[in-house]
């Protein structure tokens, strides 16, 4: 019988491990790539995270998780493809992610903005 999602053998952290924040169905939480949205749930993949309903048209489905807290630290730390496993997601989704949180569009651009990131003291003190 298959299993849902590949073994964890195949997807190894450089940084972590990472664990959900505690916060509340109903409450506001500031993501890096949407703004202010509201906590509606738990997301079902390997690492259950605060999710919410993204309100855009044709999405129907499942949570998506918040980039908030730990999330922020593993997108800027780990490879797209261990992000997507863990949360659950499309790698297209964390090269968004990887995007808003290297404030660029240019995705060369984007590894060395993240490079920089990762050692502003600013940025370490509020995800790591």
């Amino acid at each position: 019988m298959a299993t849902k999602f590949p073994p964890a053998y195949k997807f190894k952290f450089r940084a972590g491990p990472y664990t959900p924040p505690a916060v509340a169905v109903g409450q506001v939480v500031h993501d890096e790539r949407f703004g202010d949205v509201t906590v509606e749930g738990m997301t079902d993949g390997p690492i259950r995270w605060p999710g919410f309903r993204q309100k855009k048209m044709g999405r129907h489905g499942g949570l998506m998780p918040i980039l908030f807290a730990g999330l922020v630290r593993a997108v800027a730390e780990e490879e797209a493809v261990v992000v997507a496993h863990y949360w659950g997601v499309a790698r297209n989704t964390v090269v968004a992610w990887k995007r808003a949180v290297a404030d660029c569009d240019d995705s060369n651009a984007v590894f060395a903005a993240l490079s920089v990131k990762r050692m502003d003291p600013a940025f370490r003190r509020k995800f790591y």
